[in-house]
């Protein structure tokens, strides 16, 4: 099947042409005359896609194509500005259902141009080359593959998603590694700072509080052990300190009693002194009241007479004053007898109280021996009945036991480390290195599902294009083109028209180019920028 007629009309710089195109179609013209228009002219004949924003002439309201084919389908497609595009297939004078679709099979996306190829980066080529592989899948199996749907551009042809995947998964392996990493080391760091061989589940089961009660117990048996023996050995030391501290205790009641017999009698003397001093007055009180009489008479007689009232008075006042003193010494003196009385009975009371203060000391001394020699009866039982305790390995057991307590804290936080981070992100980190291998191995089992467009062909591991186990970066600048004719005739489609852009520069390609062209059934197209020519069509017979 080859395109047997073409008609454009306001299509790009193209205003009207009709064409008769043969199996070898020589195209040239001058940059901008039109060649590329006829080209895209076809692609949107057959697909309704634009390499142009605008295709329409300027000027005009519309465009129109026409192709007929070798077989009698007639294409007649028109774009319209202003109203909707219109499309007419028809073959042998029938209109064909389902136009769109069934043009589009007539050939492989686009027409494929093998030097526009060639000059594409190695990744576009890669890309253009993997959506040529027709390999069927879908997201059921991506989840069947992975367990999940992985994040990556599902846009892209398989083999790219999948080292997408790969890539991603690759990733977060490293992110998770890192951290494993930094977590065995903290738990190396803790591990560093237990003692070696730390079992925390030995350690945490020990009763340290009864370790220390059996210590504390073996303790208090040795201790009261050790009392009862000071008891014995010291039972004559303490009887004769308890007689020593009896006899302090005596001389000490004896000093007490003969103080207050000397105060006693320092007391008596002194009111029995003060007695007889106040009796004095009384014994004088009318001696004295005579010599004041008559001092005071001496003085009348020297005094005025005016004064002598007066001086009556004072006297009276004397006599009042020292008849007063006598009573009020009379008092003095009963007071005084009544308390040299009450101490003279507390004189002879005194003895009474000092033997019996004497006799409860004597008595204590008895009570305090009976009961030392009551303890050392006792102090021989507990020493018959008590056997000695080394503390020692009780203590020591103790103490290490608390010292190895005292790293449990640290041992569970390692244990939880290890069961809360680590493990999870160890079993995550293995689960990621599955999935990077399943990503890794499945292109090569989807590829031998896959139809590749050219012999030689094929994809590694990495999704890399390879000619005959060269990638496509590394093929020479002829390599590059055969290998691109070969993907133009494999894409070209059931149409198998074959457009070459930049012809003029191919040198001897071109003559094999022609003789190709003699023996395949392929229709080409060549493109030829020739300075200064207008737009021409030639058939060439090879």
């Amino acid at each position: 099947m080859h395109i047997k007629r073409l008609g454009f009309k306001n299509w790009l710089a193209i205003k009207e042409m009709e064409l008769f195109p043969g199996k070898v179609n020589h195209v040239q013209g001058d940059s901008g005359a039109g060649k590329t228009s006829i080209v895209e002219a076809m692609e949107k004949a057959f697909t309704n896609n634009n390499r142009r924003t605008e295709v329409i002439s300027h000027g005009a309201d519309e465009a129109e194509l026409f192709v007929e084919l070798s077989d009698g389908m007639q294409i007649n497609r028109k774009i319209r500005t202003e109203k909707s595009d219109y499309l007419k297939v028809t073959h042998d004078s029938k209109a064909v259902s389902s136009t769109e679709g069934f043009l589009k099979k007539l050939i492989n996306g686009d027409i494929f141009r093998p030097i526009e190829f060639v000059q594409k980066s190695a990744k576009e080529q890669t890309e253009i080359i993997l959506n040529m592989l027709q390999i069927d899948w879908t997201v059921d199996d991506i989840k069947s593959w992975f367990g999940e749907m992985p994040e990556a551009d599902y846009q892209l042809h398989i083999l790219q998603i999948l080292k997408q995947i790969e890539s991603k998964y690759f990733e977060e392996r490293a992110s998770i590694n890192r951290e494993v990493n930094l977590l065995r080391a903290n738990i190396e760091g803790i591990k560093r700072d237990l003692p070696p061989n730390y079992d925390g589940e030995e350690w945490r089961s020990v009763n340290l509080q009864e370790l220390y009660r059996k210590l504390s117990d073996a303790k208090t048996s040795n201790k009261r052990l050790e009392e009862a023996k000071a008891l014995i050995d010291g039972l004559t030391i303490r009887i004769e300190d308890i007689k020593q501290r009896s006899g302090n205790a005596t001389e000490e009641k004896l000093l007490y009693y003969r103080r207050q017999r000397d105060t006693l009698t320092d007391s008596i003397k002194r009111l029995e002194e003060q007695s007889e001093r106040d009796q004095l007055i009384i014994t004088d009180a009318d001696s004295r009241i005579t010599t004041s009489s008559l001092q005071l008479d001496n003085q009348l007689e020297q005094e005025i007479e005016r004064l002598k009232l007066q001086y009556q008075k004072k006297k009276q006042d004397a006599k009042e004053e020292i008849q007063r003193e006598v009573e009020q010494t009379k008092t003095y003196i009963a007071e005084s007898r009544q308390q040299i009385a009450e101490k003279k009975i507390a004189l002879e009371n005194l003895k009474e109280h000092e033997n019996k203060d004497l006799e409860k000391i004597a008595d204590h001394e008895i009570n305090l021996i009976e009961a030392e020699k009551t303890k050392s009866g006792n102090a021989e039982q507990v020493i018959a009945d008590t056997v000695y305790i080394d503390p020692e390995p009780l203590e020591v057991a103790a103490n290490t036991a608390s010292e190895m307590k005292e790293y449990l804290r640290e041992w569970e936080r390692m244990n939880v480390i290890i069961k809360e981070k680590l493990s999870p992100k160890e079993a995550r980190s293995a689960d990621l290195t599955a999935k990077i291998e399943k990503a890794r191995t499945l292109p090569k089992e989807l590829l031998k599902t896959a139809a590749l467009p050219v012999k030689d062909l094929s994809v590694d591991d990495q999704g890399r294009i390879r000619i005959r186990e060269t990638l496509i970066d590394g093929l020479s600048e002829g390599e590059k083109l055969d290998f691109a004719l070969d993907l133009a005739r494999a894409q070209s489609g059931p149409l198998k028209v074959v457009c070459v852009d930049g012809y003029q520069n191919l040198g001897s390609k071109q003559q094999a180019i022609l003789e190709a062209a003699q023996t395949d059934d392929y229709q080409y197209f060549l493109l030829s920028t020739v300075e200064g020519k207008e737009l021409n069509v030639e058939t060439l017979e090879g």
